[in-house]
């Protein structure tokens, strides 16, 4: 009877740590499923963020190449003004027009990153499943280090056109030919920017200047961050969908 009890107890026993073990991993397996909710709920918001992003970028970026290719159209027919023959057929204004566009500005590609960068910075980018669209977003930084190089090269260049501008030309007088009109004359009404084009020195620095901002719409800078924003974009918008 003794070992009919112990046995009976003992079957007892294993039946209760049978219920307590497949209670405990019931209990895992909901929590687990909670989390996986909770992270594919995080992961969305991140995802619909990131898409709002990525527009508000590609709309820069398709801005930025406008505005190049409107800057490499003026250096064109900038150059054509070391010919003699051409630049006798061109008022002072034109030239005053063709010298503002390239000196009043730049094409700079300044990227809305707070959302990219607090996903990366807070070690949540794994929350991302598709593999291919975590490498984009994190290779896409060192692209724009790359683009502030270029960035850096362009603006050395015309800084040296510049210098050549202002000691051998007049800015007040593109300024005025421009609209701006000032109370008191100056020494360098008289200067004529037409001379700037018998300088081989501003033609070289020019060239450099060219085919800086020409590369720039290629696919090493504003032509490829275009399209990897078009990728990013793309991915974003399957994983949204599914």
């Amino acid at each position: 009877m003794e070992k009919n009890k112990t046995g009976k107890y003992l079957k007892y026993a294993i039946g209760e740590i049978i219920l307590v073990v497949i209670g405990i991993l019931i209990a895992l397996q909901i929590n687990n499923f909670n989390n996986d909710k909770k992270q594919r709920n995080t992961e969305q918001a991140y995802l619909q963020s990131l898409q709002t992003e990525f527009k508000t970028n590609l709309k820069k970026i398709n801005e930025c190449l406008t505005e190049n290719k409107e800057r490499i159209n003026a250096v064109e027919q900038m150059l054509a003004l070391f010919d003699n023959n051409v630049r006798d057929t061109i008022s002072d204004k034109a030239i005053s027009d063709l010298m503002y566009s390239i000196f009043g500005g730049e094409a700079t590609y300044q990227p809305s990153k707070g959302v990219i960068t607090d996903i990366i910075s807070s070690g949540n980018l794994n929350l991302i499943k598709n593999e291919h669209l975590r490498q984009r977003l994190a290779s896409i930084e060192s692209t724009l280090d790359f683009l502030k190089l270029q960035e850096n090269g362009t603006n050395t260049i015309k800084d040296k056109m510049s210098d050549l501008l202002n000691k051998n030309g007049s800015i007040r007088k593109v300024l005025i030919q421009r609209g701006i009109n000032f109370e008191h004359s100056s020494i360098s009404d008289t200067v004529n920017n037409k001379k700037l084009f018998s300088l081989i020195e501003f033609e070289n620095n020019l060239l450099d200047y060219y085919l800086i901002i020409r590369a720039a719409n290629g696919p090493r800078f504003f032509g490829g961050i275009k399209e990897q924003l078009l990728l990013i974009l793309a991915e974003i918008d399957s994983e949204l969908n599914e």
